[in-house]
């Protein structure tokens, strides 16, 4: 897709980013353009207006998927991070609690940009779909000790699922839900293999205002579906809606053994990664699950520098060493194969518990997959998923270590 043909430039921004994480060319100053007029000129993390909310909001926020503390989330607040996305699902709704009790301690709650999502939703159509919502935003507020949220979402939607954004039942929960003023915004979070489809879809419908998806710098480089997410994506930065990017570290905490030689010249892969994000000017927000002081120290340094060509150049380098390594969630393609076995989410599972730790939330979120799912896994014959796999991965393989570790 060429620039020209792009109604709101994202052909243009492709190239740009594409260069800087393949070439290491010379970066265009884009984010300054992104930062809100009136941002404070002390503020350590630069604001950011957040699509058609209007909202001004830290481009840096803080992920809460992991075993939060008291203290550090303190810490996140007084460095100056003022954007939160939660879930009730996010430790069993341990987060949204220990959040609370710091947000009601440091009385900030109006200086913070609220979000929390709905994961109990796949019950929730037609005129059913009020009553589903309200019940779980009633108990993400007490937990959260809040009468509002900034924005509540539909969390990690997937393509099966996209005819729930064209339901009236649930279009008319949350309006309802935003006119008893216990929601400002609505939205939804998606890293779905039909990522682009529910993109055109939130573009089309009108009545979501953000949105958070996967991207980071493997997306550049993607050998499936990468010009369909670009359109999609250009699609809903027309059309105004909030743009917030996820999992914006695209496996670069793993595979320590490919980037000793990388390290040693000075490399810190986790913060190009995030600076790669940024340099695309359609996302405004990056949320990263920052879990000690110096990744919160690294994160918002680098959310007020730009990407160094040397940071590009080797970034990419790291990509094309592990590009065979990672899973890249394209599983409509090797989930034909495998005959209705979901393995981009069996693989994402794997992912938390071996490269982030999340041993138990791994394990909870498999155990909780459909039965026919598993039992799937363990019949089915996998012999030909490994060659439907465009990145060579060991797929089968993989799926046999994940039923045995998370079974």
């Amino acid at each position: 897709m060429s620039g020209s043909q792009s109604p709101c430039g994202g052909g243009n921004r492709r190239r740009f980013l594409q260069s800087a994480v393949a070439t290491g060319a010379s970066l265009a100053a884009g984010s300054s353009s992104r930062l809100v007029a009136d941002e404070p000129k002390a503020a350590p993390v630069p604001y950011v207006t957040l699509g058609k909310t209007g909202e001004k909001v830290t481009k840096l926020g803080m992920g809460t998927s992991w075993a939060l503390s008291p203290s550090f989330v303190t810490a996140a607040f007084a460095a100056g991070v003022r954007y939160v996305d939660t879930s009730e699902s996010y430790e069993n709704t341990v987060a949204e609690k220990v959040l609370g009790e710091v947000i009601e301690k440091t009385k900030m709650r109006k200086d913070l940009y609220l979000v929390s999502k709905n994961a109990g939703y796949r019950t929730a159509k037609g005129d059913s779909a009020k009553q589903v919502f309200e019940d779980h935003l009633n108990a993400s507020l007490e937990r959260l000790r809040t009468d509002y949220l900034d924005c509540y979402y539909i969390h990690g939607i997937t393509g099966e699922q996209i005819s729930m954004l064209r339901d009236p039942g649930v279009k008319a929960a949350f309006a309802a839900l935003k006119a008893s003023k216990k929601i400002r915004f609505c939205g939804l979070s998606c890293h779905d293999a039909m990522l682009p489809e529910v993109l055109e879809a939130v573009a089309e419908v009108g009545w979501l205002d953000q949105v958070m998806i996967k991207y980071n710098f493997r997306e550049v480089g993607k050998k499936d579906r990468h010009d369909e997410l670009q359109r999609a994506i250009d699609k809903c930065a027309k059309a105004n809606i909030g743009l917030v990017a996820m999992k914006t570290q695209g496996g670069a905490i793993n595979f320590p053994d490919k980037m000793a030689a990388l390290e040693a010249k000075g490399f810190k892969k986790e913060v190009a990664a995030i600076k790669t994000v940024w340099q695309d000017d359609r996302m405004q927000v990056v949320v990263s699950e920052m879990t000690t002081r110096s990744d919160l120290r690294e994160n918002i340094a680098a959310s007020r520098e730009e990407l160094t060509p040397k940071e590009a150049r080797l970034l990419e380098e790291h990509r094309l060493k592990t590009a065979h390594l990672y899973c890249h969630g394209c599983g409509h393609l090797c989930e034909t194969a495998a005959r209705g076995v979901p393995v981009a989410t069996v693989l994402r599972y794997l992912r938390y518990y071996e490269a982030y730790g999340k041993r138990g939330e791994a394990r909870a979120l498999y155990q909780a997959l459909p039965q026919i799912s598993r039992e799937l896994l363990a019949t089915v014959d996998l012999s030909k998923v490994d060659a439907a796999c465009p990145y060579g991965l060991p797929v089968a393989s993989l799926l046999k270590t994940a039923d045995q570790r998370l079974s």
